[in-house]
């Protein structure tokens, strides 16, 4: 007699090819669509399909939650060509100035592009899109001992990350504290784990 489960593993295996290569087009597509709003993405690292977005307000005490909700990814960024920020680059936006889907009201960014990394939202509720640059924490403490007059120009903080209330928390280098709410739960512990690494290791030029 054949073997009865011949089929059924010729099954399984078609689905799993299938699922391999609709995650591999669902990732290009994810880094195509993000190339358009940040030219320097190189990687693809991590996303997740169902994400949003709350800034904590200081003088209230309270999240508010933002108008951003969608796909989110982080991403390597190539800054080793063009170490400038272009003009009126928004603190949670390094998208492409010259796109109106690149606006975030936040704190401006200028001088040295030091974001090795970026987060990014692709909106499903309007056409802004929600990003934040992720710059190692090495990298802070060496621009503050190393270019002081800088420095003082545009204060900049080292970034930090943690899991409370079902939200990844992060402080950006401007004191800015946002809470990304993840769908999958695995995804947000999973999110969590690599800015933290990001956050805690010297920038890297790829990942594999």
């Amino acid at each position: 007699m054949g073997n009865n489960n011949t089929g059924k593993d010729d099954v399984e295996n078609s689905e799993s090819t299938d699922v391999m290569t609709m995650e591999f087009y669902r990732k290009a597509l994810n880094f195509n669509v993000i190339g358009r709003y940040d030219p320097k993405i190189k990687q693809l690292l991590f996303h997740t399909p169902h994400a949003s977005v709350y800034q904590w307000d200081f003088e209230k005490d309270e999240w508010n939650k933002l108008e951003y909700q969608g796909v989110l990814a982080i991403y390597l960024r190539d800054i080793s060509q063009d170490s400038m920020l272009p003009d009126n680059v928004e603190s949670n936006s390094l998208l492409n100035s010259d796109n109106p889907a690149s606006t975030f009201s936040g704190t401006v960014l200028t001088g040295k592009d030091i974001y090795n990394y970026g987060l990014i939202i692709l909106n499903r509720m309007n056409l802004d899109n929600f990003s934040m640059g992720i710059v190692p924490n090495s990298i802070i403490n060496k621009r503050n001992i190393f270019d002081s007059e800088e420095n003082k120009k545009n204060p900049l903080e080292t970034m930090g990350v943690e899991v409370k209330d079902d939200l990844v928390i992060i402080k950006n280098v401007k004191h800015e504290v946002f809470g990304i709410w993840i769908h999958t739960v695995a995804d947000r512990e999973n999110i969590y784990e690599l800015i933290k690494y990001l956050l805690e290791n010297s920038p890297k030029d790829s990942f594999t």
